[in-house]
């Protein structure tokens, strides 16, 4: 077997509302989102990346525009020596009217639609397997077409949204040495059920719910399995309480949030602030607070 250079991603999201926050922070996140994207696919072009992975949920469907899809698009055609593989999932699922199905990809894209099925990459010595969620959702995938794959020589990888509980993974599976990796997608942080089946989490932390490290997972499989989580974060998302009890003007209140946020990249990062005291209303002027 050889070595394939990857990397896994899911849950980019792009296009998500940001519904908890306000309009102008939503446009920024969205907006960190592509530019993600963008990093991502120059890292695939920088490294010489074999494979780019995606499973699922690279947008919220019910947002998404042609110049958006115009964008993902010209992005895949930055890496042509890249194979992508996207295996749709909850909120980007390949219905009748999503731009999964209804537009021109670049060739170096295949996208994963129904019940499980093969792509057979020659140059890599792989069969890569895949299916959409929409399909998995209602039924058990048909595993049994790996069945008698152990002996044929080719390598073999997996591409799918889910957990290996919900895809309903069997153990005989996981036993096919040629298998070389499981590409799972759905979780928000990156999870591992043994060394070859992996979710890398979301790329960017989504909201105030969000902590920890966000990322892509990047390196070999093959003959040699060497991944890493790479941190991939633009901005994170911080929730603190602040003791205000002692404070006994506006002023002194700024003070104690400026001490809060001195912690933090106060100039990147969101912070969704917690003012714990009792204070008279007459002296809680938000927008005074918030101009200091």
């Amino acid at each position: 077997m050889g070595n394939i250079r990857i990397m896994h991603t899911s849950g980019l999201h792009l296009a998500s509302s940001f519904k908890g926050l306000p309009a102008h922070l939503g446009n920024l996140r969205r907006r960190d989102l592509t530019q993600t994207l963008g990093r991502l696919t120059d890292i695939c072009r920088n490294e010489q990346t074999d494979l780019f992975l995606i499973s699922g949920d690279i947008w919220e469907q019910a947002n998404t525009t042609r110049p958006l899809v115009d964008f993902i698009a010209d992005q895949f055609r930055k890496i042509p020596a890249t194979k992508v593989l996207i295996a749709p999932g909850k909120t980007d699922g390949k219905y009748e009217d999503s731009f999964l199905s209804h537009y021109p990809w670049p060739e170096n894209v295949h996208i994963f639609s129904g019940d499980l099925s093969c792509i057979e990459l020659p140059h890599l010595n792989l069969q890569a397997y895949g299916m959409a969620w929409e399909a998995t959702a209602h039924h058990t995938p048909n595993w049994s077409l790996l069945a008698d794959q152990a002996t044929h020589g080719r390598q073999i990888l997996i591409v799918a949204y889910g957990n290996p509980d919900s895809l309903a993974i069997p153990q005989w599976l996981l036993s096919i040495k040629n298998i070389i990796y499981i590409a799972l997608g759905g979780e928000q942080q990156y999870t591992h059920w043994g060394e070859k089946v992996c979710d890398p989490g979301h790329p960017e932390p989504l909201d105030f719910s969000c902590t920890g490290t966000y990322g892509v997972l990047t390196g070999i499989i093959g003959s040699t399995h060497a991944l890493e989580l790479m941190p991939t974060a633009s901005r994170m998302f911080h929730s603190l309480d602040i003791d205000v009890r002692n404070c006994s003007n506006i002023e002194e209140v700024a003070g104690e949030i400026a001490k809060a946020l001195s912690d933090y990249e106060a100039d990147r990062d969101l912070f969704e602030l917690r003012l714990k005291g009792i204070r008279p209303r007459s002296e809680w002027d938000m927008s005074q607070l918030q101009s200091m």
